[in-house]
């Protein structure tokens, strides 16, 4: 058997090779990749006077639709193949959320869609355990204050019909169903916060919305068939709270935080840090692309903000809405929809946006008060694709070609004698009598030549069959010694780059 022994320069390559790209893809290209992407204070019109160090801007990280799977995302797969995909998306995440947490916000809000799959209805144990997971996922972050926004994928569209159970209508409900949970409202404000409400950061009034029970109590109104005006806003609901927050003044400039992003024309671009397509408009079961036009100039008018921030699409997208103004031209308000922070929604890089604010006492003017950037993050499918599998099936041939060239050199064939049989015993010997001689009957006899021909000729038939038989067991025995030697080299090459990547998941979960 051909032994790794013969060939320590390659295996020793093949694992350093390998060592080296799996801490690379691994570990090293995350902090890699936003390592340029820093806070965008230096875009900010801030005093020149103000800056002793006492102040300075307020740093909020943005992140959008995380959607940590569970055994509702993937049905149709088995335990195995689920088991592999949550650890690999969780692992993912993790690593992501390590990264943007290097950036040390000053606080943390998520765009909705923290869980894919907490508006179902599951036992309660259960819907714990997947919180439990969330927050293990998103730890770290020490005393640094994190708010939430609901997505569909937490609450679902069935929101109203959950506030206000006397209703009959919920037909025109936008996700009724009876795998979703009643309680799926309730149970994202218990563990998540309120799902409507106003924070103040930075003399900036952040407003984080209910954006799909304001869409969905927007579709049981129109089933209604009562205008906005003749409607009664269901009690803690999203449109309620957007009429009290109208009602009220407000002198800080208005962050609005919505999953679902705000209404534009279809096919309208979305700049050129899209990865692909545009948001367009579209309404399923439990999931609405976009807001109505109606909806979104309602929401525009009621919180007049200066920006306005979304998920739920996945991809980046930037868009200027249009508000018109009793007097004057109109104003126009930049949406951004964030990029998902997941590896396994559709998008080749995940990310997450970095926005500055400027406290009163900084600014040196009142236009300017805010900026952000996003900053993607790997493209860990990739990895895995154009990395891996080609590094692997070339790490394969040339361990295969390196054995069977190593079982496919020329034989030194060694001479053999002939066969020589003792007529006493008959059997072969090397010191027997004439091969012409055999015993029969008791007495020894002397065979006529002719007969001794016949004889010669049957032992050379036997020795070329065994010849044969000989040739096809070698010939097998070189073929499993080639395997054997082959998966023997692989087997001591994918130890190192296994143990690394063991090493590298136990210091991501343990920090």
């Amino acid at each position: 058997m051909a032994s790794s022994s013969k060939h320590p320069a390659v295996i020793n390559g093949l694992r350093i090779l390998w060592v080296i790209l799996v801490f690379w893809y691994e570990l090293g290209i995350f902090n890699a990749s936003v390592r340029g992407c820093r806070w965008p204070d230096s875009y900010l019109r801030l005093k020149h006077d103000a800056q002793d160090g006492s102040l300075k801007p307020a740093h909020i990280l943005l992140v959008a639709d995380p959607q940590i799977i569970d055994r509702h995302s993937y049905p149709s797969r088995g335990p195995l193949l689920y088991g592999l995909t949550r650890f690999l998306v969780d692992l993912n995440l993790r690593k992501n959320w390590r990264v943007a947490l290097q950036k040390q916000p000053d606080a943390i809000v998520f765009l909705g869609d923290m869980m894919d799959n907490g508006r179902y209805a599951m036992p309660e144990e259960e819907y714990e355990e997947y919180y439990q997971r969330f927050s293990s996922i998103f730890s770290g972050a020490g005393d640094t204050p994190m708010y939430f926004i609901p997505g569909n994928h937490d609450t679902g569209f069935v929101l109203a019909a959950a506030i206000c159970p006397t209703w009959s209508d919920s037909a025109y409900s936008l996700g009724i169903s009876s795998q979703f949970s009643s309680e799926a409202r309730s149970r994202y404000s218990a563990h998540f916060g309120a799902p409507n409400r106003a924070i103040s950061i930075a003399n900036h009034t952040l407003v984080l919305f209910d954006a799909p029970n304001y869409a969905d109590e927007d579709s049981l109104r129109h089933g209604k068939k009562k205008s906005f005006e003749n409607w009664t806003p269901v009690q803690g609901g999203a449109l309620e709270f957007m009429k009290e927050f109208a009602n009220e003044q407000h002198t800080d400039p208005v962050i609005l935080f919505s999953h679902i992003p705000l209404h534009r024309q279809d096919g309208k671009g979305c700049g050129l840090l899209r990865e692909k397509g545009s948001i367009r408009p579209g309404v399923g079961f439990g999931y609405q692309n976009m807001l109505e036009k109606k909806s979104s100039q309602r929401l525009l008018e009621s919180f007049k903000p200066t920006a306005v921030f979304s998920g739920d699409d996945h991809d980046y997208c930037e868009y200027n809405h249009e508000l018109l103004l009793p007097r004057g031209p109109p104003s126009m308000i930049r949406e951004v929809t964030v990029k998902t922070l997941s590896m396994v929604m559709n998008v080749r890089k995940p990310g997450f946006q970095l926005l500055s604010l400027t406290p009163a006492d900084l600014r040196r003017d009142t236009k300017h008060t805010y900026f952000d950037t996003p900053c993607n993050l790997p493209d860990q499918l990739g990895n895995y694709l154009d990395s891996y599998l080609p590094l692997l099936a070339l790490s394969l041939l040339l361990v295969f070609v390196m054995n069977i060239h190593d079982e496919t050199l020329p034989y030194n064939l060694k001479s053999k004698a002939e066969p020589v049989y003792d007529v006493e015993n008959a059997s072969p010997s090397s010191s027997g009598s004439s091969p012409g001689w055999f015993i029969l009957q008791g007495q020894r006899r002397q065979l006529h030549s002719g007969h001794t021909s016949s004889l010669d000729w049957a032992e050379r038939m036997k020795e070329r069959l065994s010849s044969l038989s000989s040739a096809q067991t070698s010939a097998v025995l070189r073929r499993q010694s080639w395997l054997w030697a082959s998966l023997h080299d692989v087997w001591r090459i994918a130890v190192f780059p296994i143990c690394t990547f063991a090493l590298i998941t136990w210091w991501v979960l343990s920090h």
